[in-house]
């Protein structure tokens, strides 16, 4: 590389300002008018309220939108209505736990697990709003923004990006300025936010907070961790899925990894994905909230390494998010499956367990059109299963484990 392009390079890190949020929050009121008539022009935008709404004919579907005048007009009249049209197509219903934890005049930090690209975030707000509480702000990566339809949806549905596609000096002026970005919306603009505990969906369902996240949001703001921590009100909270429409993406990326050691997206992937995890049936869904952090934070003093301080605050978040995930009998024949038990036979009839066997069996033969992208000759349909059965059996693992209340050993 020359001088010329490593002098380029630094002048871009240079104009980087991390107090400058306008390439990546949310469309504001005044923008909504020219949003809307870049999403009428999109013919993918047709085709989408077709399946949703099968009478509507374009016509209705320019008139709905023509009448959107604000963020909280298209939440209420578009994205709302069609979520919850989803959540009746695709879901044996949807509940919500704990939501009395929840006080409407104040804002929250909702960290959560993450299961599906659009749904676990989109759903937490439909239920927000169907109860009277405002919305919240979510966090999406920018890998998966990949047409303009999607692009001017998710920031008129209260999204903010978050940049992935960059290299580390770029990442550090990126998450310093996700972190201002994150604080100011949540102190001084009173919105609360959404934003998964790592970087991307969980495989496996194991779910574990990422220590890097943590020490992004302590990235601005004044006074010590445990100040900076505090004022973001973080409640963790989960959403459990019966079913997970998209359990032979993550098997084939698993299998991948563990096979060869890494696992190359195709073209299109993620919406793919997005598609699947929209349409896909997923059984009961519910989402659980916890109670916000103000006595494990304030436990954090008395530590005196950083890195121990966010280790601690980590797996405290881990344990109330395992304690309060709740469990669908698919978890409990899982766990007995692998393990070869009928330890939680209470919580499952045996028709429960025949069908979850079956559709086990049919996930597997399904798998098998991938088998020849691995380089796998033996043991290929007892390694899918194994990995299915693990995934919807972690849950159960995870409780179990947090119900000891062990202690948190620190490096």
């Amino acid at each position: 590389m020359n001088l010329c392009n490593l002098a380029s390079i630094s002048e871009r890190f240079v104009m980087i300002d991390v107090n400058d949020f306008s390439d990546i929050r949310p469309y504001t009121d005044e923008e909504v008018p020219e949003a809307v008539e870049k999403l009428l022009k999109e013919p993918l935008l047709y085709k989408v309220m077709d399946w949703l709404y099968p009478n509507f004919s374009e016509e209705d579907t320019r008139q709905m939108l023509s009448e959107v005048k604000s963020v909280d007009d298209f939440q209420e009249n578009i994205s709302g209505p069609a979520f919850k049209v989803i959540t009746r197509m695709t879901t044996s219903g949807l509940t919500f736990t704990n939501m009395d934890n929840l006080k409407k005049d104040e804002s929250y930090l909702f960290l959560s697990n993450h299961r599906d690209i659009i749904l676990d975030s989109a759903l937490l707000n439909v239920s927000l709003l169907e109860k009277g509480y405002k919305t919240t702000q979510i966090a999406i990566g920018d890998n998966l923004l990949q047409n303009q339809l999607i692009y001017d949806v998710v920031r008129l549905n209260k999204n903010f990006i978050v940049n992935r596609n960059v290299n580390p000096k770029e990442m550090l002026l990126h998450s310093k300025r996700l972190s201002a970005y994150i604080r100011k919306t949540i102190v001084e603009e009173n919105t609360s936010i959404w934003i998964a505990h790592k970087e991307g969906r969980s495989k496996d369902n194991d779910d574990r907070t990422a220590n890097g996240l943590l020490k992004m949001l302590t990235m601005h703001g004044e006074g010590t961790i445990e100040d900076k921590l505090h004022s973001l009100n973080i409640l963790p909270t989960v959403v459990s899925y019966e079913y997970d429409p998209c359990d032979l993406f993550k098997v084939l990326e698993l299998l991948s990894i563990k096979q060869t050691g890494e696992y190359k997206k195709q073209k299109g992937e993620d919406f793919k994905s997005m598609m699947k995890g929209l349409t896909g049936h997923k059984g009961g869904v519910n989402i659980a909230v916890g109670t916000v952090l103000k006595r494990r934070i304030e436990a954090l003093k008395d530590i005196d390494n950083k890195n121990d301080k966010i280790k601690m605050l980590a797996a405290a978040i881990d344990r109330q998010m395992h304690d309060i995930y709740k469990l669908w009998p698919s978890n409990y024949i899982a766990y007995d499956l692998l393990h070869g038990t009928r330890k939680y036979k209470e919580h499952y009839t045996n028709l429960q367990r025949i069908a979850f066997r079956n559709y086990v069996r049919s996930k597997v033969i399904q798998m098998s059109i991938f088998q020849k992208k691995l380089p796998i000759r033996e043991g290929f349909n007892k390694m899918v299963k194994e990995l299915l059965l693990q995934m919807y059996a972690n849950p159960v693992i995870n409780k179990l484990e947090s119900s000891k209340d062990e202690p948190v050993k620190l490096s």
